[in-house]
């Protein structure tokens, strides 16, 4: 009896069906990949992908040297070598070149090339035409992306060890300052150092701004001083300007991130002075303004107290149009191909701006020039006081008697943590990872009042030491002391209990202030 057949099985002919001619003619000319056929570098056929591909009409190139599709001799001969070395071989050879089209633009494209008479006189070949442009701007813009990540790893390694090797001498400084003879010409030079070391941290606060990818992190601003370092990054730029500063006498508070807001204010001064062909003059002002309830402003706007920084140059000017689509993403009044920077674009300043709670307007016209201002509003909260002007008196500095651990690998940044700690009269204890920290701490739990605690260290780093010395059931207090900006990592620490944070450098004013204020807190 002949075996039934199951549903589950088909016969082999049922999987390999033979093709008609006309089935093959119809799969060569509906392919979404250019076919062709080629002979010692003569094009014999062409499938309608390949022809909407180049931009030529179907048959047109029949006959033709290929070399009519190369947009140079030496890039012909390339491919021309590589695929006879490949099919030489192994029979077949794949790579990646471009191809002009019939308009005599370019396109990237990848070949595969198979020959078709292997052991035959012939040699014709087989060629699969691929346009892979967007592929390769993909690419692209991933390996932009991964250096740019790259990058952002390298800064914010370098601002770690720069704000450390400046954590040794602020601390040499503070202790200078209490150790060195009472004399006004001796006191004028550490000021000085004091305020180059305060210059140098600024600039490690920047690149870690650009480590951290753009986020966010608001502190109390002076607002004069934030514009006065954009214009003096702006300055060497366009010496051929005339610029007016008129800020407001006195200090204007705004709670913001600094090397955002730094970064609008040079945007905005960068667009003001390319709209000044020719020789100029920018007016820059800040003031304090009062916004009633009752404004014109035809959008909505919160009343109360604000800063205005206006930005005013002799330029071209905008008609009416222009000053509506200025802010709209991708709207440029540059010309394609134009290869001066864009910086961040007018619709990013907005954003930026109005995420500080503030908005930007213009006023201009056609020929006469253009007044930008920014209105952010005023804090409520009082600007931090320069230490190198705070009085450095020891006897004016908070102390203690308590036993601290000081955690860190830099052995300068312990010796002059160790000083501070003396000098204020704590007891201190040193560890130099935060292995040898939970082993001290477990000797010595009970003794131990704060753990001031490095993060980045050899052996075990200070995120795992603050979890073990968590884990031992102690209610210790910690103070996160490292060359980083507040990250995800340190508000992670706080969030789970730590209980305060300083950033390198610090003087020792500002870090007796912190262990006290943290000493004196009562446990929650």
């Amino acid at each position: 009896m002949a075996e039934e057949n199951h549903g589950n099985e088909v016969c082999e002919a049922d999987v390999s069906p033979s093709l008609s001619s006309r089935d093959m003619t119809a799969i060569l000319s509906q392919s979404p990949v250019g076919i062709c056929i080629t002979k010692d570098r003569t094009l014999l056929w062409a499938n309608p992908a390949f022809y909407d591909m180049i931009g030529h009409d179907m048959g047109s190139l029949a006959g033709k040297n290929v070399r009519i599709l190369y947009p140079t001799e030496k890039e012909y001969r390339r491919v021309g070598n590589y695929i006879a070395a490949g099919v030489e071989s192994c029979g077949k050879a794949v790579l990646d070149t471009r191809f002009y089209k019939k308009d005599g633009t370019a396109f990237d494209c990848r070949i595969r090339a198979t020959l078709m008479d292997e052991g035959e006189p012939d040699r014709r070949l087989l060629v699969m035409v691929s346009d892979i442009t967007d592929i390769l701007s993909l690419q692209t813009q991933a390996q932009q992306a991964q250096k740019m990540e790259a990058i952002g790893v390298l800064a914010g390694g370098i601002s770690h060890d720069f704000n450390n090797l400046l954590m040794g001498i602020q601390g040499h400084l503070s202790l200078m300052r209490i150790n060195a003879p009472d004399s006004e010409r001796m006191d004028t030079h550490i000021q000085q150092i004091g305020m180059l070391v305060e210059t140098a941290a600024d600039l490690t606060s920047r690149l870690l701004g650009f480590a951290r990818g753009g986020k966010y992190q608001t502190s109390v601003l002076d607002i004069n001083q934030v514009v006065s370092m954009a214009l003096h990054i702006f300055k060497p730029t366009r010496k051929d300007i005339i610029i007016k500063e008129e800020f407001a006498s006195s200090p204007l508070s705004v709670d913001g991130d600094h090397s955002q807001l730094e970064q609008v204010f040079l945007n905005l001064l960068v667009n003001a002075s390319q709209a000044m062909v020719d020789a100029g003059t920018m007016t820059v002002k800040t003031r304090a303004v009062e916004i009633a309830g009752d404004h014109n402003f035809h959008f909505e706007v919160l009343p109360g107290p604000y800063v205005e920084i206006a930005i005013q140059d002799t330029g071209i000017g905008m008609d009416e149009l222009m000053q509506k689509k200025i802010f709209e993403p991708f709207f440029s009044t540059k010309e394609a191909g134009d290869k001066k920077g864009r910086g961040l674009g007018l619709s990013t300043v907005f954003g930026i701006v109005k995420n500080h709670g503030g908005f930007i307007t213009v006023e201009s016209q056609k020929g006469e020039g253009a007044t930008f201002r920014v209105s952010l509003p005023a804090s409520d909260k009082s600007l931090p006081t320069s230490e190198n002007l705070a009085s450095s008196s020891l006897d004016l500095m908070p102390k203690g008697s308590e036993t601290i651990l000081l955690v860190d690998d830099e052995e300068e940044i312990l010796n002059v943590g160790k000083n501070f700690l003396e000098k204020l009269g704590y007891k201190p204890m040193l560890a130099r990872n935060g292995l040898e920290a939970v082993e001290i701490f477990k000797l010595y739990r009970d003794e131990i009042a704060l753990v001031v605690l490095d993060l980045i260290m050899p052996v075990m780093d200070g995120k795992q030491a603050f979890t073990e010395i968590r884990n031992t059931g102690a209610d210790i207090k910690v103070l996160v002391a490292t060359g980083f900006t507040v990250d995800e990592e340190v508000e992670a620490l706080l969030n789970q209990g730590c209980h305060g944070f300083i950033q390198k450098p610090f003087s020792m004013t500002r870090f007796s202030r912190a262990i006290r204020e943290i000493l004196d807190r009562s446990s929650c």
